[in-house]
């Protein structure tokens, strides 16, 4: 089904959900502001839905009311939450639900203390995370593939040609714009950037190696001026 959805404004500290919520995998370049700080907002549910690996959230924040996609999670109607940002998506149509949201914002997720606990959380391996560090892991080159340095390094060379990529899954976002959006990573960097995000309709979970297959794109946009400086779509596993 066509896809009518114009995507992507404010932080993404996510995901697309998913998304695309690194900074190295995407650039804003539009709606600058002179702070950095992080605006938290406070709502009241008004009613939720559960569906495809999310939890679709009707909010009211000081008598606005809208749609919030996150992560599946146990919520209960009336009950005050805080969230920080989130990417807002016009026209999206979720074929689970069998509706299309004039304007949803999809978030990392909720919580009910305004102010973010500090404490250090244990990394989940079934959680949609990304790891910090690649120093633990070592992926070999794929046969007839390339390195994830390799891409980065030499990217305009490879713009608009299939590549074959391995790597640990340390990211999933499932469903955004009719695709997965799945995050990698094989223990090479170029520059500090360590990851490469792949649009695909496969099914992979976070702490899966894969081999995939795909096709460079170079500063895709999605308009309200997000652009990823570079993207494997139409990823497809070589098993």
């Amino acid at each position: 089904m066509k896809n009518k959805m114009k995507i992507f404004t404010i932080l993404f500290s996510v995901l697309i959900l998913f998304s695309c919520k690194e900074k190295e995998d995407y650039s804003k370049i539009k709606n600058t502001t002179a702070t950095a700080k992080v605006t938290t907002h406070k709502i009241v549910i008004n009613e939720f839905l559960d569906a495809g690996g999310y939890t679709y959230l009707n909010a009211d924040e000081n008598g606005t009311k809208y749609w919030i996609a996150i992560p599946t999670t146990a919520v209960k109607v009336g009950e005050t939450y805080y969230y920080d940002g989130g990417m807002t998506m016009k026209k999206f149509e979720s074929k689970q639900l069998e509706r299309t949201f004039d304007e949803i914002i999809f978030a990392d997720g909720i919580r009910t203390n305004e102010v973010v606990k500090t404490t250090p959380k244990k990394l989940n391996p079934h959680e949609n995370s990304d790891v910090s560090s690649v120093d633990d892991v070592k992926i070999d080159k794929p046969k007839d593939g390339i390195s994830i340095e390799d891409l980065l390094k030499n990217k305009k060379s490879f713009s608009e040609k299939s590549v074959i990529v391995r790597g640990k899954v340390v990211k999933v976002n499932k469903n955004i714009m009719d695709r997965n959006w799945v995050h990698i990573i094989d223990g090479t960097k170029f520059k500090d950037k360590k990851s490469l995000t792949i649009t695909t309709q496969e099914l992979v979970k976070v702490g899966d190696t894969i081999t995939i297959k795909g096709t460079v794109a170079l500063d895709k946009e999605f308009g309200k001026g997000y652009v990823y400086p570079i993207l494997l779509e139409k990823g497809e596993l070589i098993k």
